[in-house]
């Protein structure tokens, strides 16, 4: 039998680049078949594939959805879960160049999640500003400046999350977001200012949005880690349920 966790953890990607699709600035394929996104951003994560369900065909669809994205010359993703792919699909990606790196699927029951910890001087809040988030998710991830206008038209269009910042005496140094669909939260875009690392702040933000998104109706969150980030998680409560690994291609001489 599957693991019921599992499902929370597709389910909510597939529902995030649903919402980012019809953004202005992505062009998606309208093939039924896939979810394709491809832009003008010369970044993995705004030209981006998830959700293939090719059955039979699997090889020649996934080679043809990858060479629409290479033929286009920018970097792109492939995002893989365990409902979505295939050997055969898998190995098209490996054939066409693309890195795969491994990242946990994590599944937290929000009823069991520990009270958020009291940080000396940091204060939590409800993002009133994209910009003022976005800056703080930039310089924590170390995302090329190119990404900083984008970004802040993607995290404006959304409406059913909750984009926290962090706050250490006044100057903000953490942020993190909660995207709700139905009963889960999905966990992205934590980060924490290098110079601001190691003193339990990006802890105490997943914890604050894992109690926020519970009092929105969220039964249990789910999110993708990285492995540094990995036991931040489990502290907090998450479990690894699931592999979602990334396939990224960049340009020649990149």
């Amino acid at each position: 039998m599957s693991d019921p966790r599992v499902a929370p953890v597709e389910d909510n990607l597939l529902a995030f680049f649903a919402s980012v699709s019809v953004m202005p600035m992505f062009r998606p394929d309208p093939a039924t078949d896939v979810r394709a996104v491809h832009s003008d951003v010369p970044f993995p994560m705004f030209n981006a594939v998830v959700g293939a369900r090719f059955g039979d065909d699997a090889r020649h669809r996934t080679a043809e959805v990858a060479d629409s994205f290479i033929e286009a010359g920018l970097p792109w993703m492939w995002w893989v879960t365990p409902s979505h792919t295939s050997p055969e699909l898998e190995a098209v990606l490996a054939e066409r160049g693309l890195e795969h790196e491994d990242v946990p699927g994590m599944y937290a029951d929000l009823g069991d999640a520990p009270p958020a910890p009291e940080v000396a001087g940091l204060r939590i809040e409800e993002a009133t500003d994209t910009a003022g988030f976005v800056d703080v998710m930039v310089a924590g991830f170390g995302l090329p400046e190119l990404l900083r206008e984008p970004l802040a038209e993607v995290m404006g269009r959304f409406s059913d999350a909750i984009n926290l910042v962090g706050s250490l005496d006044g100057v903000p140094v953490a942020c993190g977001t909660a995207y709700l669909t139905g009963t889960t939260a999905g966990l992205y875009n934590i980060a924490t200012l290098e110079a601001a690392r190691g003193r339990g702040i990006g802890y105490a933000v997943t914890l604050e949005l894992c109690h926020r998104a519970r009092t929105a109706g969220a039964e249990h969150a789910v999110l993708h880690s990285s492995e540094s980030g990995r036991p931040v998680y489990e502290r907090a409560g998450f479990v690894e349920v699931c592999q979602v690994p990334q396939y990224v291609w960049m340009p020649p001489g990149n």
